[in-house]
């Protein structure tokens, strides 16, 4: 009689998704941009987000004024208060900024946009 060699055995599991296959998030897209005072902006998303750190948001004339602080004011709605004057100017979001993701683990996707006049 021959002797088997005992062996360990591992379980193969197949599962629905694969660990070499990237997930895919759904982004979280800014709707609005609307100017509720010169330093203070309020946008709108798409989706729920979920705001984890201070973005690193940046608008102003040259592009170097920074968010100083951010509130929640519904689950689509965050407002960012710079340290100057941003209304009439651009709002530059970089790729990959973790302020601001979704509740699946999505970002903003990288752009910019026209921060309305303030009256």
């Amino acid at each position: 009689m021959a002797i088997r060699s005992i062996k360990q055995t591992t379980r193969r599991v197949k599962s629905k998704t694969s660990m070499m296959t990237p997930k895919k998030f759904t982004p979280a897209i800014i709707q609005e941009v609307d100017a509720t005072a010169a330093n203070v902006l309020r946008l709108t998303f798409n989706t729920r987000v979920q705001p984890t750190d201070l973005p690193t948001y940046k608008a102003g004339a040259s592009g170097d004024v920074a968010v100083e602080s951010m509130m929640t004011v519904s689950d689509t709605v965050v407002e960012l208060t710079f340290s100057d004057d941003v209304a009439g100017t651009d709002l530059i979001v970089k790729e990959g900024d973790p302020g601001i993701r979704t509740a699946a683990g999505g970002f903003v996707p990288a752009g910019t946009y026209a921060i309305p006049t303030f009256p």
